[in-house]
């Protein structure tokens, strides 16, 4: 017998689902993984479990079969994921056609942008944007989930790396280009060349940057992908989600770093090191990511500023 068919669903009354356990209940279905699932939606897995029990109690309904190492959907969450992400999307929706009324009323834009793009002068833009349209207001939020926010219409454009562009639901613009070199003491036999093949680094160790997430940062997956094309097996030391520590491990003597050429800070600054382009060239493009269909007077003029500046 199926121990789930003796149970009977009664939705407790007064108490109404909230949106957010939704989500995370969407997103759980979709990783089959707690602890995943909490770092993507910013929660500690005790949180999360709290949650999807809060949701199972309100429901009268076992939603997952768990055992100690994985969690398994079983047929009530399978048949209630397409309803729950329904639900989502409407609610998204509603809350995105309500900031839309009040971004036209106030005349206001929001930009969300990845904190890895400091680099590339998008502060710089934003700035320069506000200075230049003073009637529009300007709100700007620094989120590791930038492209997240676009898609669940919390800002009105997002400047992403190249791993978070892959959206085919958005336009996207081209802002920065940029590709990968070498960093390295200044007293290392290669320093002065114009620059490196993987063939001459074969008795390297790297230090490499890592990301926030599990996923491969941008420049190591790239540096990665060049290495597997070429049948080289790197010796990686060290790993760090810092410019500046993996700068570090190399002012000491650990190794080389292989950074985007636009990470790495001014050797003025830092006259013990030299930096060296990879041969050939790895490229590297950060977006800016908007609506397909952009709106308020101040989203269009944000747009034909970004458009006039990568033009240039």
């Amino acid at each position: 017998m199926n121990p789930h068919k003796e149970q009977t669903m009664r939705l407790q009354k007064g108490k109404p689902m909230e949106i957010s356990i939704l989500a995370e209940f969407v997103k759980l279905v979709e990783t089959c993984s707690f602890q995943q699932t909490a770092e993507l939606m910013n929660l500690s897995q005790s949180a999360l479990t709290k949650h999807i029990h809060k949701l199972e109690e309100e429901l009268n309904i076992t939603m997952f079969d768990r055992s100690q190492r994985s969690v398994q959907l079983n047929e009530y969450s399978q048949r209630f994921y397409p309803y729950a992400r329904q639900i989502l999307a409407a609610y998204n929706e509603g809350v995105a056609a309500l900031q839309e009324m009040n971004a036209q009323e106030e005349g206001s834009i929001t930009i969300a942008y990845d904190p890895l793009l400091g680099q590339y002068g998008v502060v710089d833009i934003l700035e320069d944007f506000s200075l230049n349209f003073p009637q529009h207001v300007l709100n700007t939020v620094e989120s590791y989930k930038a492209a997240e926010m676009l898609a669940n219409k919390k800002c009105d454009f997002a400047f992403v790396s190249e791993a978070d562009a892959d959206d085919t639901a958005f336009s996207k613009m081209i802002f920065r280009t940029d590709h990968l070199a070498v960093v390295m003491k200044k007293d290392h036999p290669l320093a002065n060349s114009s620059s490196i093949s993987l063939s001459q680094l074969v008795n390297e160790r790297f230090v490499l940057h890592s990301n926030h997430s599990n996923t491969p940062h941008d420049e190591t997956r790239k540096f990665m992908e060049l290495c597997a094309q070429q049948n080289f097996k790197p010796n990686v030391i060290a790993e760090s989600h810092f410019t500046s520590t993996v700068l570090h491990y190399v002012q000491k003597g650990r190794g080389v770093a292989v950074l985007n050429r636009m990470h790495i800070p001014d050797t003025s600054t830092a006259t013990d090191l030299a930096v060296v382009d990879i041969s050939p060239t790895v490229r590297t493009y950060l977006y800016m990511l908007y609506p397909r269909r952009v709106i308020s007077h101040s989203a269009k003029d944000f747009l034909h500023y970004m458009v006039e500046c990568c033009s240039q």
